[in-house]
């Protein structure tokens, strides 16, 4: 690994873990603090509680964050996994434009800078450079405090100066330099000085690129940045060894960079020390050392690989109980939501069975209650079915008090009749003097007699109640004459046998009628005899 290759992985490790540092969630805080210790394992155990923090109080910030810093963890040991996260971050970013949009605008832009980065490293240069141009687009000119801007032209240089293109590549480094240096992120600068004290030292520039290093030395050291300083002292070094003739200045920082590398977990930088001391002594011509040396390296590597593996092997392990977990929480869901539609059928159904037993229980009471109106029914027609009964028996009992009154009444006119026609012939019999007279004193005898009459009354009386008196209430003018003239008609006799009974003339008759359907305000097309039957 040359120093352009190691320089390069520690700006694309910048990159990714300072794009923005937590400042309020207190498990993205800790998480943070263990990722700048190279603790990757227990960053991402952090991260990963985060975000299911953030799941269950449904907020969705912290949600994105989580994942961002998710992405940012895992990229290292898995370009995939890091993509992955950094995708799914940018999704929930987007669900919070409308609630909070300045802060889905910046994890918009960080989420961009991670995936170029990430993009850089599978060696997709277009698609990185794109998201990276698409991100200066956007941050150009505003006050953009995350650093994401001076990354994004930081992330072009390098991506130029891979592909050869200098001029366009120093441009962007210039610009990244411009914005570290105008926002002072002293996070950042140390790689874009050395960068430059890079560029110059090729060019020749002795001054000018020593002034670059040490500026980068000052604020790693400041910042306690010590795998900067181990760049730094590396890079001072090497250019000792191209500019000046002792070699014993250039071994001492290279020394240095050595002693602040080996405690380092990240064996890269002890590694690059030696193959920079090696260096040192094959222009020494001490190949003794020089051997020495590659034997360290060679030893070194061997541990960082079997270091490395063990790391793979437990980021493995992180992401196998990640994805238990993931896979249990599905299963939970899975559970909950089989639950709930279980909860949802049970409601339903007992919904129904409510309502089915209410309609049952409506129509039984309806039924119950047109019974009991059949009932009721019934019983009022047998009521009145016996009333009818009654009735039919109390006329019944009427017609024949009525059919005995009538014969008692024909009786007695049969006996009075044999005892005139006794008289009479007893009288004829005897041929007496003025049998005449006898016979005309007879007649008149048994003809108008107000007995008789009383009699007629009481009979007519007996089968007719009340006859007289309801006439009388109703008619308070009418005459005895008149009284009589309504009991013949109510006995439906005929006007000759109404004029042989009264004793006068058939149109006497006529006109004792005419004067009682006046006294009665009879109209012409009302009937007489009629209207007294109904009386």
């Amino acid at each position: 690994m040359n120093f352009r290759n190691c320089f390069y992985f520690l700006v694309l490790l910048l990159s990714g873990f300072g794009l923005a540092q937590p400042s309020s969630n207190t498990l993205l805080q800790k998480g943070w603090a263990e990722l700048i210790k190279d603790n990757e394992d227990e960053a991402f155990k952090y991260f990963w509680a985060a975000n299911e923090k953030a799941d269950k109080d449904k907020n969705l910030k912290d949600k994105a964050d989580a994942l961002f810093y998710l992405g940012v963890c895992s990229y290292g040991s898995s370009l995939e996994k890091g993509l992955q996260f950094a995708t799914q971050s940018l999704d929930t970013y987007k669900k919070l434009e409308k609630t909070h949009a300045e802060s889905a605008k910046i994890g918009r832009y960080k989420c961009l800078q991670l995936i170029s980065t990430i993009y850089g490293r599978q060696k997709k240069y277009d698609d990185a450079k794109r998201l990276s141009l698409e991100v200066i687009e956007e941050l150009k000119g505003q006050n953009d405090s995350t650093g994401t801007l001076g990354l994004a032209y930081n992330s072009l240089g390098n991506l130029y100066e891979i592909e050869k293109e200098y001029a366009d590549s120093e441009r962007f480094y210039q610009l990244a330099l411009a914005e570290f240096e105008k926002r002072n992120n002293i996070a950042y600068l140390p790689s874009s000085y050395l960068k430059f004290g890079e560029m110059a030292q090729k060019k020749g520039q002795k001054e000018s690129s020593l002034n670059y290093f040490q500026k980068a030395l000052a604020l790693a050291e400041k910042s306690q940045n010590k795998q900067a300083q181990v760049f730094a002292l590396i890079a001072i070094g090497k250019w000792h060894m191209d500019f000046d003739p002792n070699v014993a200045t250039a071994e001492s920082y290279i020394d240095k960079a050595r002693i602040i590398a080996i405690p380092l977990s990240d064996k890269t930088f002890e590694i690059k020390t030696i193959e920079t001391l090696i260096e040192l002594k094959k222009k020494q011509n001490d190949f003794l050392k020089v051997s020495q040396l590659q034997e360290e390296v060679i030893q070194i590597k061997d541990s960082f690989y079997s270091f490395e593996r063990e790391q793979i092997v437990k980021s493995l392990e992180v992401q196998f109980e990640v994805s238990e977990k993931n896979r249990k929480l599905e299963l939970i869901s899975k559970e909950q939501q089989v639950s709930k539609l279980t909860n949802y059928l049970l409601i339903t159904l007992l919904g129904l069975l409510i309502l089915i037993f209410s309609i049952l229980y409506f129509f039984l009471k309806r039924i119950n209650k047109r019974d009991k109106q059949l009932l009721k029914t019934k019983e009022e027609l047998v009521l009145l079915m016996e009333e009818q009964k009654r009735l039919k028996e109390q006329q019944f009992q009427n017609d024949i008090e009525h059919k005995e009154s009538q014969l008692s009444a024909i009786t007695i006119q049969m006996i009075e009749k044999n005892e005139i026609l006794d008289e009479i012939k007893n009288i004829i019999g005897k041929k007496v003097p003025n049998a005449e007279a006898e016979l005309k004193k007879l007649v008149s005898k048994y003809t108008i007699q107000e007995n008789n009459w009383r009699d007629f009354e009481h009979y007519f009386e007996s089968v007719n109640k009340n006859f007289y008196t309801r006439l009388k209430q109703k008619y308070p003018d009418i005459s005895a004459n008149d009284l009589k003239i309504c009991a013949l008609i109510k006995l439906n006799l005929s006007i000759k046998e109404m004029a042989s009974i009264l004793n006068i003339s058939p149109d006497s008759v006529k006109t004792a009628r005419h004067r009682l359907r006046k006294k009665l305000q009879l109209t012409t097309e009302e009937n007489l005899t009629d209207f007294i039957l109904s009386v």
